[in-house]
């Protein structure tokens, strides 16, 4: 009678911890069905490119890029609009954009396949230090194995 006891507790105990179990996965189911219905969608990915500008069109606020794609280590081309929220460094707007300058550049991809810059940034070339000018030609260095001596003040004279 013991045995039949602890066989009728353990069968009952199987069937508990199988069905409960089940509902448990379902209900985590739901619950994460129910949580991607919910959450808003996901910002697009911030994409960043370094290059030279190819052409502007600043009537339509698009600009062409050529940069060195990393992964492929090819050149290649990319159209990238511009709108109302669009950052700038060291220009005001894109019609100060020029090709062949130097273009740093965050966009994303819109939904319907466009690139929207998020920042435009123009580097500029550093200040280089100017570089020595020569004597002028009046002011020749003296001729090798002459003497040079230093102009002295008659009014310093000892």
């Amino acid at each position: 009678m013991t045995k039949k006891i602890v066989l009728f507790f353990v069968i009952t105990f199987s069937l508990i911890l199988m069905n409960s179990g089940a509902g448990i996965c379902e209900g985590e189911e739901a619950a994460q069905e129910q949580q991607a219905q919910e959450a808003p969608a996901a910002e697009p990915e911030i994409q960043w490119i370094w290059g030279e500008a190819v052409s502007v069109d600043a009537e339509n606020r698009a600009l062409s890029v050529r940069y060195l794609d990393y992964e492929t280590d090819t050149e290649k081309e990319i159209s990238i609009q511009a709108d109302d929220s669009t950052k700038y460094e060291n220009v005001n707007s894109i019609s100060e954009i020029k090709p062949q300058d130097a273009l740093s550049v965050d966009y994303s991809i819109t939904p319907d396949g466009r690139n929207l810059a998020k920042n435009i940034s123009v580097e500029k070339p550093e200040n280089l230090p100017a570089l020595p000018q020569e004597a002028p030609k009046d002011e020749a260095a003296p001729a090798a194995g002459t003497e040079v001596t230093p102009a002295t003040d008659p009014s310093s004279a000892e």
